[in-house]
Parts: C-alpha cells; sequence; structure tokens
C-alpha cells in the first residue's frame, strides 16, 4: 500500500509541475516548440504575465535592443509596422523603401525575439510585448531577415527594400 501511496504522491506533483509550467498564449501552444532550447530561465523582468519573471532569454542576452540605434518608441511615428509573433515575421515580405522607419513588435508574451538583417547594421533585441523602431538606410535589394534566437525553427524571412 505505501507503494501505492508513493506513486500517487509523485503523479500529483508532476501535474503541479506540469499546469505551472504552462504555455503561452500567444506562442505556439501545443506544437512542442518552445525557444528553441537557446535560453534559460533567468527570471527577468519587464513584459511577463507570470509572477517573478520566468521570461526566456538566451544565455547572455538581457532582452535589450541590439546596436541598431533603436529608439524604444511605440512605432506610432513608423512608415512600417512589423509583427513577431509564434516564431513568424507578420508581414512576409517585409516591404520598405530606404529610409523607412519601421516599427518592430514582438506580440509574445513570454518569448523574446531579434528582427536581424543579415550581413547588416541591424539587429533588434524585443523582450515580450516589446515594440522598437529602427530606420532602414540600406541600399534597394532583397535581403535575409532572421530571428537569432529562433533561426533553427525556422524564424526567418525576406526584408525587400526599394
Amino acid at each position: 500500500m505505501r507503494l501505492g501511496v508513493r506513486v500517487l504522491v509523485g503523479f500529483v506533483a508532476l501535474s503541479l509541475l506540469a499546469a505551472a509550467c504552462g504555455s503561452d498564449g500567444n506562442d505556439a501552444a501545443g506544437s512542442g516548440v518552445d525557444n528553441g532550447g537557446v535560453g534559460s530561465e533567468t527570471g527577468a523582468t519587464g513584459g511577463d504575465d507570470t509572477p517573478g519573471g520566468g521570461v526566456y532569454y538566451p544565455t547572455g542576452s538581457t532582452g535589450s535592443s541590439g546596436t541598431t540605434g533603436a529608439t524604444g518608441s511605440s512605432g506610432a511615428e513608423a512608415d512600417v509596422q512589423v509583427s513577431l509573433n509564434n516564431y513568424l515575421f507578420d508581414p512576409n515580405p517585409v516591404e520598405v523603401t530606404s529610409g523607412d522607419v519601421v516599427a518592430v513588435r514582438n506580440g509574445n508574451t513570454k518569448t523574446p525575439h531579434t528582427f536581424t538583417v543579415v550581413g547588416q547594421d541591424v539587429d533588434l533585441e524585443l523582450g515580450p510585448l516589446e515594440t522598437e523602431t529602427v530606420e532602414i538606410t540600406l541600399e534597394p535589394g532583397t535581403y535575409d531577415l532572421i530571428c537569432r534566437f529562433h533561426e533553427t525553427l525556422d524564424m526567418t524571412g525576406t526584408l525587400v527594400v526599394s
């Protein structure tokens, strides 16, 4: 009988742990996809909807903006709006004119993302529910767009500059 009680207690403990881990309603729930296994829970603050943090940032990352001179504004003055949500760029392709200001919004409540133009000096890190802006001053052409944290999960896109 003691073995049965131990098994029951273990099952209850695992059930409670699983319920506490929950998924982000804006993330790819039920897909078995998390932050790509590249992060660790740091308990960082800002934007998370769970008490005590629980935001996942890749090791060494703070969730701050990259080196693009992002303004941190809400995007109200932006020429183009881009959403990062459920491991996708929306719209895709992102179409801009050189000199446009792009507002990039991370729509996830727990997962950070980046808006990175490969090989260029455009690299925003956005914590959950953050919006950053960046002026795109690239030469006309087509550029690869990635989330550095989730490229292995195929979070890629295209930036078209005219």
